[in-house]
């Protein structure tokens, strides 16, 4: 669940931890930024069920996975944008201890990360596997279980100088999760560390893998939630104030890519989770107060001003998988809507809806054959074939 280039100072993360272990921290001073103002759009509020909602996954354009934090409920929700309770699942064999974000991979596996820890004091940190939500037919899910420990923690809990252990944000990326921690050191010092985990059920020690510098203030520099968009590439961390992109990185070294930061124009209440819908749209969710679920957000990035190369772009249209059974999404990187046509080979349109980078279609209705999607813009039309089995 997308830039341009800033200066980020080499600094060695010795000093700033006070440990000797092979990674580095980039310190990008906020004033050195130029961050970018984006808008934050209310589309409506949470079901009453997600009065403390921690983490979010989309699934199609209209429907939006998320769950509690700790010592709530050991579900998963799944509402639209108008607020409505669609479903809920329960997965059967684990607890809500502080549930706080969730991450998919390329095959739709899920990760819930349970490793809040306001207090820098658990041993017991976990994430949960579970499929697809949209693949289960029952109520109820048993999930697998990564049970790990952070490699630089040796105190339970250490001294508040040393507060960074608690883990709010994580991706999936290259066969690894990668997790954030929300920094509550006293004095406070804005750095986010960066953890890897191998994706398979087992216990683990969590690699300390880097550090960046985010902000100076608790309001800028705590993170909150992480997204990435498995098409662009594109890593984004969540603050109560913006948003930090992370783009062009090599392997999976993100904060050696460049950097972009983007202001909210007006600050919302408290942030918990962020997800990208399409190249340039991400999904946010506030926590509630007060027993009252908090609203969901819509937030818009600047769109890349790029010329259109019609070869390129018809390259870059991904469907997947082809073939298919029931849903297909679509991916293709033009600037602006478009138009996205299903058409049959007797040249009917099947599904005709507008199109803004990424789509998911339900194509179980449809007879097994071959089918043909069209995307049209101002300035270009593509085609690609699919199978419907």
């Amino acid at each position: 669940m997308k830039n341009n280039c800033h200066l980020s100072i080499l600094f060695p993360i010795i000093v700033l931890f006070s440990l000797t272990i092979s990674c580095h921290s980039q310190i990008s001073p906020e004033n050195n930024q130029n961050p970018v103002p984006v808008n934050v759009r209310t589309i409506c509020n949470l079901p009453d069920e997600l009065n403390e909602s921690s983490g979010i996954g989309i699934e199609g354009n209209n429907r939006i996975w998320s769950h509690l934090d700790s010592g709530n409920p050991n579900e998963i929700y799944c509402f639209d944008t108008t607020g409505t309770l669609l479903r809920t699942i329960t997965i059967s064999n684990v607890e809500n201890i502080d549930w706080e974000d969730l991450a998919t991979d390329n095959d739709e596996t899920w990760y819930i990360c349970d490793a809040g820890n306001n207090n820098n004091n658990r041993t017991d940190l976990a994430v949960y596997i579970i499929p697809d939500p949209e693949t289960m037919s029952g109520d109820q899910v048993i999930a697998g279980i990564i049970n790990f420990t952070l490699e630089d923690q040796t105190e339970f809990p250490p001294p508040s100088s040393d507060h960074n252990y608690d883990i709010e944000a994580i991706i999936w990326h290259d066969d690894s999760l990668f997790m954030f921690t929300k920094d509550r050191s006293n004095p406070f010092t804005g750095i986010t560390k960066m953890y890897v985990l191998p994706d398979t059920p087992g216990t683990y020690v969590a690699r300390l893998a880097d550090s960046f510098f985010v902000g100076n203030t608790t309001e800028s520099g705590r993170i909150t939630s992480a997204d990435i968009n498995h098409h662009t590439g594109e890593l984004m961390l969540l603050t109560n104030t913006g948003l930090v992109s992370f783009t062009n990185y090599p392997g999976n070294r993100f904060f050696d890519g460049e950097v972009t930061k983007y202001n909210f124009t007006t600050i919302p209440g408290q942030n918990e989770a962020i997800a990208f819908v399409s190249a340039t749209k991400l999904y946010m969710t506030e926590e509630g107060s007060n027993n009252s679920p908090g609203p969901l957000y819509e937030i818009r990035l600047p769109q890349p001003q790029l010329s259109i190369n019609t070869t390129t772009v018809a390259n870059a249209l991904k469907a997947y998988p082809n073939p298919v059974q029931d849903f297909i999404k679509i991916y293709c990187p033009l600037n602006g809507d478009a138009l996205l046509k299903i058409i049959d080979c007797e040249g009917r349109v099947l599904k005709n809806s507008v199109f803004d980078q990424e789509a998911t279609c339900y194509l179980g209705g449809l007879k097994p054959g071959v089918y043909i999607i069209c995307l049209m813009s101002s300035e270009v039309m593509i085609t690609k074939r699919i199978i419907k089995l």
